[in-house]
């Protein structure tokens, strides 16, 4: 497995993570808004790692050019 396979394993996880938090969202499934807030800022730490991972796979692929 190279670095780049586990980085977009990584981002699929995170990802299906997201999904789960969204999924439990719209199903009303939060206890209360302490539980709401805690959740949206657990998916935007998510989006922003899958970001930084996104970023991280585009500067090994632009090195592996030169």
């Amino acid at each position: 497995m190279t670095v780049t396979d586990l980085l977009r394993k990584i981002q699929r996880d995170l990802k299906e993570e997201r999904a789960t938090i969204a999924e439990n969202m719209v199903l009303g499934r939060m206890q209360d808004q302490e539980s709401y807030k805690k959740s949206v800022g657990v998916a935007e730490g998510l989006d922003r790692a899958h970001q930084i991972i996104g970023d991280m796979m585009k500067k090994l692929d632009d090195e592996e050019d030169v």
